[in-house]
């Protein structure tokens, strides 16, 4: 495993420097990435949405039909809670509190007249997408409190980002404060680790749906090793894209 981090360290440092030497490159790179992201995020959850809905609803100022208004808001939403954890990312030292999980619970829900204010869940939802096991509903307080504190802990700031962020999204699955939108705050929590220390932030792609599911049900070991598998395939794709990008470049300069 360490030998895998290492060479996860290596490859984002090299990603990080071609984001920097071709701007030009870099900004098609990030905004391509941040539609991924949203997509598979949604997917994970069981909502599809098409590209023309994603970059319709990632424009500004939006235009669509009355009829796709409702999908436009929740891709909107999640871009804002994005943009929290952007903006919480560069703060010298993160704070992963309550008033954080809140605020991006509100923003994943903000103008959505079917959700309700972001008050913790008073019940077992009998049907869900997830099967693990999850807190009764009077405990969630207390336990949600303690994931949080754990990362102030010592042992968790001196551990690997990646085994971190793998760390808090597991053990906050397990609270499920929410019953609707735990997963996309766990995975925004998680990702607001790994942006802070210069890492892209982990997507897990629809096609692992299932097997994220199953990890959630396994030790935190089994997450952590799709979250890895995750990273590595999106700095696969980067360098394509950078080493793509930078040849069509020249190619065409040559002319």
């Amino acid at each position: 495993m360490r030998s895998r981090y290492l060479d996860l360290d290596d490859r984002t440092q090299d990603i990080a420097e071609r984001i920097r030497d071709y701007p030009e490159i870099a900004a098609d790179f990030l905004q391509k990435y941040r539609i991924s992201w949203i997509y598979h995020e949604n997917a994970l959850e069981g909502v599809i949405y098409t590209l023309q809905e994603l970059t319709t609803a990632l424009d500004a100022p939006p235009l669509a039909e009355v009829s796709v208004v409702g999908a436009l808001q929740e891709v909107r939403n999640h871009k804002a809670a994005i943009d929290i954890i952007r903006t919480e990312a560069q703060a010298k030292k993160p704070k992963v509190n309550i008033s954080l999980v809140k605020r991006l619970h509100e923003a994943l829900n903000a103008g959505i007249q079917s959700r309700g204010p972001s008050e913790y869940r008073k019940d077992m939802p009998l049907h869900r997408a997830y099967f693990h096991e999850i807190a009764d509903p009077p405990k969630i307080p207390a336990l949600l409190a303690k994931v949080l504190e754990s990362t102030e802990s010592a042992e968790f700031r001196q551990s690997h980002p990646l085994h971190q962020a793998s760390k808090l999204q597991h053990a906050f699955m397990h609270v499920f404060p929410y019953t609707d939108g735990s997963g996309k705050v766990a995975r925004l929590l998680g990702n607001l680790l790994l942006v802070h220390k210069s890492y892209l932030p982990c997507i897990v792609h629809s096609v692992d749906r299932q097997r994220y599911y199953e990890s959630l049900r396994l030790p935190e070991a089994a997450l952590r090793d799709l979250m890895l598998e995750a990273m590595e395939n999106a700095l696969d794709n980067a360098e394509r894209f950078f080493s793509e990008a930078v040849a069509s470049r020249s190619r065409h300069a040559a002319r």
